[in-house]
């Protein structure tokens, strides 16, 4: 079975619940509602203007990609994120660029759409550094990563990836919140690995890898 995704547009229906669930999400990420803060069915509706039914049904795709957790008939609390979570993500993130990078690398005549990509996304970067839009750099952000995960060409491996997305969101914003000043260093970093991609250079990849995320969370990798 494929990792739940993140609620698409498409019915009335759906688009309530994509609605409720970008509403929410947008609110963990940023750190406006705080860890181990309790929601309800009935409040986000209310502020919403809508029916219970999509906020529970955005509720269930938000604990599946491990923002909340859900306790039956009192509500959903927000899901802290310690050392250990954050060491598990990010070594998962490694996992998975650096087998993306090891593919794209070993096929033959690989596809350099990546490359145009990747440069449009730092650019998108840049423009939110500038702009201290921390939201709008931790999304493009991910979508960087994702963009090189993308490489695996592997299914499986893009779902469970796309699953962590709010997580590893919520990991850049805190960080970004935390020293506005390390966006530049995180757009330089960025630029060095599109490079190494580009030379089909996985292990040199790997290591800029390791370094940029030890930037960014030096303390759940120490060792």
């Amino acid at each position: 079975m494929s990792a739940p995704r993140s609620p698409r547009n498409g019915t009335a229906g759906a688009s309530a619940v994509e609605r409720v669930y970008a509403h929410v999400a947008e609110a963990i990420i940023t750190g406006a509602v705080g860890a181990s803060s309790l929601l309800t069915e009935g409040e986000v509706a209310e502020t919403l203007g809508i029916s219970r039914t999509p906020v529970r049904e955005a509720f269930l795709a938000l604990e599946a990609h491990g923002l909340l957790t859900l306790f039956p008939k009192k509500g959903a609390v927000v899901t802290a994120q310690g050392d250990a979570e954050t060491a598990e993500l990010l070594q998962v993130r490694i996992m998975f660029e650096t087998t993306a990078v090891s593919l794209h690398s070993a096929r033959p005549g690989a596809d350099r759409a990546v490359d145009d990509d990747l440069a449009a996304l730092i650019l998108e970067q840049e423009e939110a550094a500038r702009a201290g839009d921390l939201l709008a750099f931790a999304r493009a952000d991910h979508r960087f990563h994702a963009r090189v995960v993308d490489e695996s060409h592997n299914r499986v491996i893009d779902d469970f990836y796309t699953q962590l997305g709010p997580r590893l969101k919520r990991l850049l914003h805190r960080v970004a919140t935390r020293d506005p000043g390390s966006l530049e260093g995180f757009i330089t970093e960025h630029r060095a690995l599109a490079g190494y991609l580009s030379a089909g250079d996985a292990p040199g990849y790997e290591v800029a890898l390791r370094r940029h995320v030890r930037h960014g969370f030096p303390a759940p990798l120490a060792p």
